[in-house]
């Protein structure tokens, strides 16, 4: 009698557990949880910022002060101007540019970004070189003389020493200029980032371009976007 009614709660388990499996295959999984959804503003409008810029010019340690700005296209493209002039300069150590500027800026939604940036123009210098330098002379040579009366004789002037390839004068001229250069900015807030990078100033068009062209470390605030 109780084999009977444990063979019975055998078939009765029997038949229920597929049913049951069956049960739990048909019903439908949960849904996945999805994933919260970012949405960002691109952002574009116009930016300035004050620069700085640590250089040598004719061989002397020069700081150029200036300020570039323009339209930046959804945080990454910038068009605008710039112009710079030197700080520490003198009657006879002078120096200004400025022109057109194009930028590009990469990861400019992060707290750090980079990009290249360049200017094309123009501008004026003034140094102390030597006539040898300036006319790619030898040493020793003589360019003229000095001992030259503005009106009537000379006689009884004294003598002065003729200009040589080392007698050393203040030239004035303008230049063309390109100024290629690479930036990392940090952004602090929504409307200001500091841009920090280095730079290289080529010239052309002036007869000591040796003088004006080179390497400059610059440090800028930049307001807007």
């Amino acid at each position: 009698m109780v084999f009977k009614h444990f063979a019975g709660l055998l078939l009765v388990l029997g038949v229920c557990a597929p049913a049951a499996a069956q049960q739990e295959q048909q019903q439908p999984a949960p849904p996945a949880q999805a994933q919260p959804m970012t949405i960002e503003t691109i952002r574009s409008g116009f930016v300035i910022a004050p620069d700085t810029r640590f250089t040598q010019v004719n061989d002397r340690a020069a700081t150029l002060a200036g300020v570039y700005g323009g339209y930046l296209l959804e945080q990454t493209f910038l068009v605008g101007g710039a112009g710079y002039w030197l700080t520490n300069g003198g009657h006879d150590f002078g120096m200004a540019y400025g022109g057109a500027v194009v930028g590009w800026t990469f990861h400019a939604d992060r707290a750090i970004s980079f990009g290249p940036r360049v200017l094309v123009g123009g501008g004026d210098a003034t140094i102390s070189s030597t006539y040898g330098r300036i006319l790619n002379l030898p040493p020793g040579t003589v360019v003229g003389s000095r001992d030259v009366a503005r009106f009537g004789s000379s006689r009884g002037n004294p003598v002065r020493p003729p200009i040589t390839s080392d007698t050393r004068v203040i030239v004035s001229d303008d230049f063309f200029i390109t100024e290629q250069q690479a930036n990392v900015l940090w952004r602090l807030n929504d409307w200001m980032r500091v841009d920090a990078g280095v730079s290289y100033r080529l010239t052309a068009g002036t007869e000591f371009d040796d003088q004006l062209r080179g390497f400059a470390g610059m440090v800028a605030i930049r307001f807007g976007q």
